[in-house]
Protein backbone atom coordinates (compact mmCIF):
# COMPACT_ATOMS: atom_id res chain seq x y z
CA UNK A 1 0.00 0.00 0.00
CA UNK A 2 3.00 2.36 0.81
CA UNK A 3 4.70 1.99 -2.96
CA UNK A 4 1.60 2.33 -4.81
CA UNK A 5 0.82 5.56 -2.32
CA UNK A 6 4.27 6.64 -3.39
CA UNK A 7 3.26 6.29 -6.74
CA UNK A 8 4.65 2.66 -7.82
CA UNK A 9 2.52 1.59 -10.16
CA UNK A 10 4.19 -1.80 -10.69
CA UNK A 11 3.97 -4.91 -8.69
CA UNK A 12 6.33 -8.15 -8.86
CA UNK A 13 5.20 -11.01 -7.14
CA UNK A 14 5.45 -14.72 -7.69
CA UNK A 15 3.12 -17.92 -6.93
CA UNK A 16 6.02 -19.11 -4.76
CA UNK A 17 6.85 -15.80 -2.55
CA UNK A 18 6.60 -16.07 1.07
CA UNK A 19 5.78 -19.42 1.23
CA UNK A 20 3.17 -19.22 -1.15
CA UNK A 21 1.38 -16.28 1.27
CA UNK A 22 2.84 -13.20 -0.22
CA UNK A 23 -0.17 -13.15 -3.69
CA UNK A 24 -3.28 -13.28 -1.37
CA UNK A 25 -1.80 -10.19 1.10
CA UNK A 26 -0.94 -8.30 -2.81
CA UNK A 27 -4.38 -9.36 -3.58
CA UNK A 28 -6.33 -7.88 -0.13
CA UNK A 29 -3.97 -4.71 -0.41
CA UNK A 30 -5.08 -3.86 -3.98
CA UNK A 31 -9.00 -4.89 -3.04
CA UNK A 32 -8.29 -1.93 -0.13
CA UNK A 33 -7.11 1.02 -2.25
CA UNK A 34 -9.22 0.24 -5.53
CA UNK A 35 -11.11 2.98 -4.50
CA UNK A 36 -7.91 4.95 -5.01
CA UNK A 37 -5.83 3.09 -7.05
CA UNK A 38 -7.78 1.21 -9.74
CA UNK A 39 -6.81 -2.71 -10.59
CA UNK A 40 -6.07 -0.87 -14.17
CA UNK A 41 -3.40 1.80 -13.28
CA UNK A 42 -1.10 -1.44 -11.79
CA UNK A 43 0.81 -3.55 -13.94
CA UNK A 44 1.07 -6.75 -12.18
CA UNK A 45 3.22 -9.39 -12.05
CA UNK A 46 3.31 -12.82 -10.91
CA UNK A 47 5.09 -15.87 -11.81
CA UNK A 48 4.62 -19.61 -12.37
CA UNK A 49 6.25 -22.08 -10.11
CA UNK A 50 8.50 -24.82 -11.20
CA UNK A 51 6.77 -27.81 -9.27
CA UNK A 52 4.18 -26.79 -11.85
CA UNK A 53 5.80 -27.33 -15.11
CA UNK A 54 3.59 -29.05 -17.73
CA UNK A 55 0.55 -27.93 -19.70
CA UNK A 56 -2.49 -28.72 -17.18
CA UNK A 57 -0.02 -27.70 -14.18
CA UNK A 58 0.76 -24.42 -15.89
CA UNK A 59 -2.75 -23.14 -16.13
CA UNK A 60 -3.61 -24.73 -12.54
CA UNK A 61 -0.84 -22.70 -11.40
CA UNK A 62 -2.28 -19.52 -13.14
CA UNK A 63 -5.47 -20.08 -11.80
CA UNK A 64 -4.48 -19.90 -8.11
CA UNK A 65 -2.45 -16.85 -8.59
CA UNK A 66 -5.20 -15.33 -10.33
CA UNK A 67 -7.92 -16.16 -7.35
CA UNK A 68 -5.15 -15.24 -4.68
CA UNK A 69 -4.40 -11.89 -6.10
CA UNK A 70 -8.01 -11.11 -6.83
CA UNK A 71 -7.82 -10.36 -10.32
CA UNK A 72 -9.15 -12.03 -13.25
CA UNK A 73 -5.93 -11.40 -15.18
CA UNK A 74 -2.17 -10.48 -14.79
CA UNK A 75 -0.07 -7.86 -17.24
CA UNK A 76 2.91 -9.87 -17.34
CA UNK A 77 3.41 -14.30 -16.18
CA UNK A 78 6.39 -15.44 -16.19
CA UNK A 79 7.94 -19.00 -16.29
CA UNK A 80 9.94 -18.59 -12.76
CA UNK A 81 12.52 -21.01 -12.85
CA UNK A 82 13.56 -23.40 -16.05
CA UNK A 83 14.97 -26.39 -13.69
CA UNK A 84 13.00 -29.13 -12.40
CA UNK A 85 11.25 -29.38 -9.20
CA UNK A 86 12.67 -31.79 -6.42
CA UNK A 87 11.31 -34.86 -4.49
CA UNK A 88 12.95 -33.95 -1.31
CA UNK A 89 14.81 -30.51 0.25
CA UNK A 90 17.55 -33.08 1.61
CA UNK A 91 19.82 -33.08 -1.01
CA UNK A 92 22.85 -34.56 -0.46
CA UNK A 93 26.55 -33.33 -2.09
CA UNK A 94 27.97 -36.36 -2.18
CA UNK A 95 25.48 -38.12 -3.58
CA UNK A 96 25.07 -35.25 -6.55
CA UNK A 97 28.70 -35.11 -7.28
CA UNK A 98 28.56 -39.46 -7.93
CA UNK A 99 25.54 -39.26 -9.77
CA UNK A 100 25.84 -38.94 -13.30
CA UNK A 101 23.32 -36.56 -13.90
CA UNK A 102 24.29 -34.62 -11.12
CA UNK A 103 21.42 -32.23 -8.66
CA UNK A 104 18.40 -33.61 -11.72
CA UNK A 105 18.73 -37.38 -9.45
CA UNK A 106 16.50 -35.26 -6.79
CA UNK A 107 14.18 -34.20 -9.74
CA UNK A 108 10.57 -35.10 -8.91
CA UNK A 109 9.20 -37.50 -11.40
CA UNK A 110 9.02 -36.64 -14.73
CA UNK A 111 11.14 -33.48 -14.18
CA UNK A 112 14.62 -35.54 -15.09
CA UNK A 113 17.62 -34.40 -17.83
CA UNK A 114 15.35 -36.25 -20.84
CA UNK A 115 12.23 -34.40 -20.07
CA UNK A 116 12.69 -31.16 -18.83
CA UNK A 117 13.13 -29.17 -22.08
CA UNK A 118 9.89 -30.48 -23.35
CA UNK A 119 7.94 -29.48 -20.18
CA UNK A 120 9.22 -25.94 -20.42
CA UNK A 121 7.46 -26.17 -23.66
CA UNK A 122 4.78 -27.53 -22.91
CA UNK A 123 4.71 -24.87 -20.04
CA UNK A 124 5.43 -22.23 -22.72
CA UNK A 125 2.20 -23.30 -24.66
CA UNK A 126 -0.50 -23.39 -21.58
CA UNK A 127 1.08 -19.83 -21.17
CA UNK A 128 0.52 -19.15 -24.52
CA UNK A 129 -3.33 -20.36 -24.31
CA UNK A 130 -3.63 -18.04 -21.35
CA UNK A 131 -2.61 -15.16 -23.43
CA UNK A 132 -5.04 -15.74 -25.85
CA UNK A 133 -8.19 -16.03 -23.25
CA UNK A 134 -6.90 -12.75 -21.92
CA UNK A 135 -5.74 -14.14 -18.45
CA UNK A 136 -2.31 -12.84 -19.18
CA UNK A 137 -1.81 -9.30 -21.13
CA UNK A 138 1.98 -10.59 -21.90
CA UNK A 139 3.91 -13.46 -21.31
CA UNK A 140 7.85 -14.06 -20.65
CA UNK A 141 10.67 -15.89 -18.92
CA UNK A 142 12.54 -16.00 -16.07
CA UNK A 143 16.45 -16.88 -15.09
CA UNK A 144 16.71 -18.12 -19.03
CA UNK A 145 20.05 -18.54 -20.63
CA UNK A 146 20.25 -18.31 -23.99
CA UNK A 147 20.51 -22.07 -24.32
CA UNK A 148 17.15 -22.11 -22.72
CA UNK A 149 15.33 -19.25 -24.71
CA UNK A 150 17.03 -20.67 -28.04
CA UNK A 151 15.37 -24.45 -27.86
CA UNK A 152 12.01 -22.47 -26.61
CA UNK A 153 12.12 -20.68 -29.58
CA UNK A 154 11.54 -24.18 -31.57
CA UNK A 155 8.70 -25.03 -30.66
CA UNK A 156 7.15 -21.34 -29.74
CA UNK A 157 3.99 -20.36 -31.24
CA UNK A 158 4.55 -16.53 -29.59
CA UNK A 159 7.78 -15.22 -30.31
CA UNK A 160 9.77 -13.05 -28.32
CA UNK A 161 8.76 -13.39 -24.29
CA UNK A 162 8.32 -9.82 -22.97
CA UNK A 163 10.96 -10.03 -20.45
CA UNK A 164 13.32 -12.09 -18.88
CA UNK A 165 14.14 -11.53 -15.27
CA UNK A 166 17.45 -12.14 -14.52
CA UNK A 167 19.63 -11.53 -12.12
CA UNK A 168 22.04 -8.62 -13.17
CA UNK A 169 24.41 -6.32 -11.34
CA UNK A 170 27.68 -5.11 -12.00
CA UNK A 171 29.71 -8.27 -10.18
CA UNK A 172 27.33 -10.56 -12.96
CA UNK A 173 26.11 -8.49 -15.76
CA UNK A 174 25.39 -11.85 -17.89
CA UNK A 175 26.22 -9.71 -21.27
CA UNK A 176 25.81 -12.63 -23.51
CA UNK A 177 22.48 -13.04 -22.57
CA UNK A 178 21.86 -9.65 -22.81
CA UNK A 179 23.01 -9.24 -25.88
CA UNK A 180 21.10 -12.07 -27.03
CA UNK A 181 18.06 -11.10 -25.49
CA UNK A 182 18.08 -7.76 -27.46
CA UNK A 183 18.72 -8.82 -30.37
CA UNK A 184 15.94 -11.24 -30.18
CA UNK A 185 13.65 -8.20 -28.46
CA UNK A 186 13.42 -9.92 -25.14
CA UNK A 187 13.23 -6.56 -22.31
CA UNK A 188 16.21 -7.46 -19.58
CA UNK A 189 14.46 -6.92 -16.11
CA UNK A 190 16.91 -7.00 -13.61
CA UNK A 191 16.62 -7.83 -10.13
CA UNK A 192 18.90 -8.26 -7.55
CA UNK A 193 20.56 -4.94 -8.22
CA UNK A 194 21.74 -3.99 -5.41
CA UNK A 195 23.85 -7.10 -5.27
CA UNK A 196 21.60 -9.98 -3.63
CA UNK A 197 20.78 -10.94 -0.31
CA UNK A 198 21.60 -14.77 -0.28
CA UNK A 199 25.13 -14.48 0.04
CA UNK A 200 27.58 -14.86 3.10
CA UNK A 201 30.47 -12.85 4.60
CA UNK A 202 32.67 -15.23 2.56
CA UNK A 203 31.57 -14.56 -0.84
CA UNK A 204 31.38 -10.87 -0.34
CA UNK A 205 35.19 -10.55 0.55
CA UNK A 206 35.74 -12.99 -1.93
CA UNK A 207 34.03 -10.19 -4.89
CA UNK A 208 35.76 -7.62 -3.19
CA UNK A 209 33.02 -6.49 -0.38
CA UNK A 210 29.10 -5.76 -0.97
CA UNK A 211 28.21 -3.49 -3.75
CA UNK A 212 26.38 -1.07 -1.63
CA UNK A 213 30.12 -1.02 0.07
CA UNK A 214 32.10 -0.27 -2.72
CA UNK A 215 34.41 2.38 -2.70
CA UNK A 216 33.86 2.94 -6.27
CA UNK A 217 30.63 3.58 -6.13
CA UNK A 218 30.38 5.26 -2.47
CA UNK A 219 32.87 7.78 -4.62
CA UNK A 220 30.41 8.06 -7.54
CA UNK A 221 27.47 8.42 -5.26
CA UNK A 222 29.04 11.26 -3.36
CA UNK A 223 29.52 13.22 -6.32
CA UNK A 224 25.89 13.39 -6.97
CA UNK A 225 24.81 13.44 -4.21
CA UNK A 226 22.97 10.25 -4.48
CA UNK A 227 22.62 7.06 -2.34
CA UNK A 228 25.00 4.01 -3.56
CA UNK A 229 21.85 1.99 -4.10
CA UNK A 230 20.40 4.88 -6.74
CA UNK A 231 23.78 4.97 -8.55
CA UNK A 232 23.33 1.27 -8.94
CA UNK A 233 20.06 1.23 -9.94
CA UNK A 234 20.61 3.95 -12.09
CA UNK A 235 23.88 1.83 -13.92
CA UNK A 236 21.05 -0.31 -14.80
CA UNK A 237 18.17 2.04 -15.79
CA UNK A 238 20.86 4.03 -18.45
CA UNK A 239 21.77 0.64 -20.05
CA UNK A 240 17.96 0.56 -20.95
CA UNK A 241 17.25 -2.70 -18.00
CA UNK A 242 14.34 -2.65 -15.95
CA UNK A 243 14.97 -3.07 -12.45
CA UNK A 244 12.55 -4.33 -9.30
CA UNK A 245 14.46 -3.27 -6.64
CA UNK A 246 12.58 -4.56 -3.29
CA UNK A 247 12.48 -2.43 0.14
CA UNK A 248 9.46 -2.35 2.59
CA UNK A 249 11.06 0.97 4.01
CA UNK A 250 9.05 4.04 2.85
CA UNK A 251 12.15 6.39 2.66
CA UNK A 252 13.88 3.80 0.38
CA UNK A 253 11.41 3.05 -1.89
CA UNK A 254 11.25 7.08 -2.01
CA UNK A 255 14.65 7.46 -3.27
CA UNK A 256 14.54 3.67 -5.56
CA UNK A 257 11.96 5.65 -7.56
CA UNK A 258 13.98 9.12 -7.37
CA UNK A 259 17.18 7.23 -9.17
CA UNK A 260 14.57 6.34 -12.11
CA UNK A 261 12.56 8.58 -12.22
CA UNK A 262 13.79 11.97 -10.98
CA UNK A 263 17.88 11.50 -10.71
CA UNK A 264 18.06 15.43 -9.95
CA UNK A 265 15.43 15.13 -7.14
CA UNK A 266 17.53 14.34 -4.11
CA UNK A 267 20.75 17.08 -6.24
CA UNK A 268 22.32 19.64 -4.08
CA UNK A 269 21.37 22.96 -5.81
CA UNK A 270 23.90 25.24 -3.92
CA UNK A 271 26.13 27.10 -6.55
CA UNK A 272 29.26 25.83 -4.84
CA UNK A 273 28.40 22.36 -4.98
CA UNK A 274 30.61 20.49 -7.41
CA UNK A 275 27.62 19.00 -8.88
CA UNK A 276 26.14 21.07 -11.56
CA UNK A 277 22.21 20.96 -12.18
CA UNK A 278 23.48 19.27 -15.91
CA UNK A 279 25.49 16.79 -14.28
CA UNK A 280 22.08 15.70 -12.31
CA UNK A 281 20.18 15.87 -15.27
CA UNK A 282 21.92 13.12 -17.20
CA UNK A 283 22.61 10.74 -14.99
CA UNK A 284 25.74 9.23 -14.70
CA UNK A 285 28.66 10.06 -17.19
CA UNK A 286 30.07 7.41 -19.53
CA UNK A 287 33.45 7.54 -17.33
CA UNK A 288 31.61 6.44 -14.20
CA UNK A 289 29.23 4.25 -15.87
CA UNK A 290 32.44 2.17 -17.10
CA UNK A 291 33.99 2.15 -13.25
CA UNK A 292 30.65 0.30 -12.32
CA UNK A 293 31.02 -1.75 -15.11
CA UNK A 294 34.56 -2.72 -14.40
CA UNK A 295 33.26 -4.04 -11.48
CA UNK A 296 32.42 -7.00 -13.33
CA UNK A 297 33.78 -9.97 -11.20
CA UNK A 298 31.54 -13.02 -13.70
CA UNK A 299 35.01 -14.41 -15.63
CA UNK A 300 37.28 -16.05 -14.11
CA UNK A 301 40.32 -17.76 -15.34
CA UNK A 302 40.93 -21.26 -14.86
CA UNK A 303 43.82 -24.08 -15.85
CA UNK A 304 47.06 -23.38 -17.68
CA UNK A 305 45.28 -22.33 -20.58
CA UNK A 306 44.26 -19.54 -19.53
CA UNK A 307 40.29 -20.17 -20.47
CA UNK A 308 37.68 -18.40 -18.97
CA UNK A 309 34.74 -19.72 -17.31
CA UNK A 310 31.76 -18.25 -15.50
CA UNK A 311 32.81 -17.32 -11.57
CA UNK A 312 30.01 -18.96 -9.58
CA UNK A 313 30.44 -16.83 -6.84
CA UNK A 314 29.20 -13.66 -8.56
CA UNK A 315 25.82 -15.37 -8.73
CA UNK A 316 24.16 -14.24 -5.53
CA UNK A 317 20.79 -15.40 -5.84
CA UNK A 318 19.64 -19.35 -5.62
CA UNK A 319 22.92 -20.06 -3.54
CA UNK A 320 21.49 -23.07 -2.29
CA UNK A 321 20.12 -24.66 -5.16
CA UNK A 322 22.27 -26.87 -6.87
CA UNK A 323 21.36 -25.85 -10.13
CA UNK A 324 21.95 -22.33 -9.55
CA UNK A 325 24.30 -22.13 -12.68
CA UNK A 326 21.59 -22.85 -15.09
CA UNK A 327 24.27 -25.19 -17.04
CA UNK A 328 21.57 -27.64 -18.08
CA UNK A 329 20.05 -27.83 -21.53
Amino acid sequence: INALQLGYTAIDTAFIYGGEHTEKEIGQALHEVSFIVPRSDVFLTSKQWRAYHGFEATLKCLDKSLKRLQTDYLDLYLIHWPGPAYNTMNRKKDVMADAEEGAFVYAKEGHDMDHIQGLRSETWRAMEDALYQGKCRAIGVSNFTVKHLKALKKTARVWPPAVNQIEMHPYFPQSELVEYCREEGIIIEAYASLGGQDSGKKTWNALGGKLLERAEVKAIADKYNKTPAQVLLRWATQQGFAVIPKSSNVEHMKLNLESICDWAASGDDDDDDDVGDKLQETGLSEEDMKIITNLDQSAVKSGEDGSIQVNAGARLCWVRDPLKMLDFE
